[in-house]
């Protein structure tokens, strides 16, 4: 975490490329930040894809735990291409 960021590459690093554990990591450095009415800046510098498999172990846990608003209001991304961008909305918009 830099300048109160997380980023992304540095997480995938440490889990030496495991998606489900890069997003269960984001979920533990996020969860904090949403208890404390926070936000949580996520950089995806350097960051090719966002899989599904992250996507579960972080976004889905998050929105299990705070409720799917709270999270989207919380979350602010950077560093973030259209496509990476558009993946995650439409995650967002089909979690039930």
């Amino acid at each position: 975490m830099i300048m109160d960021r997380i980023l992304v590459k540095e997480i995938l690093a440490k889990v030496n490329g495991s998606y489900p554990d890069g997003g269960t990591m984001l979920f533990q450095l996020s969860q904090p930040l949403i208890e404390n009415n926070k936000d949580v800046c996520i950089d995806m510098a350097d960051v090719e894809t966002i899989p599904t498999l992250f996507m579960n172990t972080s976004f889905a846990q998050l929105i299990n735990k705070f409720g799917k608003k709270r999270v989207v209001s919380s979350l602010r991304f950077y560093n973030i291409t259209k496509v990476q961008l558009e993946r995650i909305k439409k995650y967002f918009s089909n979690f039930e």
